[in-house]
């Protein structure tokens, strides 16, 4: 485990200000919870979603206040308009060890039935402290506003900060749209084709995409986004291609 230096730690809570400062501007709160339960019941009644997400589901996963939490934005009525949960894992081969075993997608008791799933693409091994982030939910009459992409950042530099991750990965349904929406909005850097056919998660027919970045491009995209704004992440992407 490496720690960060102090202009890293420094940079960490600038960004975090920022990004509170954008929030504040659109009139919106942002709070942190430990409690994923509260979360799977905000996910069970929101509008315009398919329920909480299995790979984040408390009910089913080892998942608790100090390997997880969930972020909450919150508009002037105090009413939820966007989520984020998140978990910390540590692994030695995340798409071998979780994946295909599909213990990712409930850790609690093993299952007597293994099905196989269909991986596209070659992932590099991601290993070590892991943050994943998912379950992203932001109300429909609140989208089009870069929410999601205002909570991704918050939530991969409390991960790097809190847990001190090694990488950041989370999954996207594999469609052009949402090809355009991870890099552009969430400003993720890595994808791969993941999965397609059954997917454990649903136990239906999806495509999924894989995105992560190690440690040294999270911290990368903090300083660029400081020094040049959101804007400097294309090009930090086009740079790291």
């Amino acid at each position: 485990m490496t720690r960060l230096t102090p202009r890293e730690i420094s940079d960490t809570q600038v960004f975090i200000d920022r990004q509170l400062t954008v929030a504040s501007e659109k009139g919106l709160t942002v709070d942190v919870h430990d409690d994923l339960w509260e979360w799977r019941n905000v996910m069970n009644t929101a509008p315009g979603t398919v329920g909480p997400s299995k790979t984040l589901d408390p009910l089913v996963n080892d998942i608790r206040p100090g390997n997880s939490f969930w972020l909450k934005l919150s508009d002037r009525n105090g009413e939820i308009v966007g989520t984020q949960a998140n978990r910390f894992i540590v692994c030695d081969d995340f798409v071998e060890e979780y994946v295909c075993t599909h213990r990712f997608f409930g850790d609690r008791c093993p299952s007597l039935m293994l099905y196989p799933v269909s991986l596209e693409e070659a992932v590099p091994v991601i290993a070590g402290r892991l943050g994943f982030g998912g379950g992203g939910w932001v109300r429909p009459d609140w989208r089009g506003q870069a929410i999601a992409g205002l909570m991704s950042r918050i939530c991969r530099t409390l991960l790097l900060r809190h847990f001190l991750i090694d990488y950041y990965v989370g999954f996207i349904t594999a469609t052009q749209n949402h090809r355009q929406y991870g890099r552009h909005r969430q400003g993720l850097m890595n994808r791969r084709h993941l999965l397609s056919g059954v997917y454990p998660g649903r136990e239906e027919n999806v495509d999924v995409d894989i995105y992560w970045m190690h440690r040294g491009e999270l911290l990368a995209q903090i300083s660029n986004e400081l020094t040049c704004g959101s804007d400097a992440t294309e090009a930090l992407m086009k740079r790291t291609a």
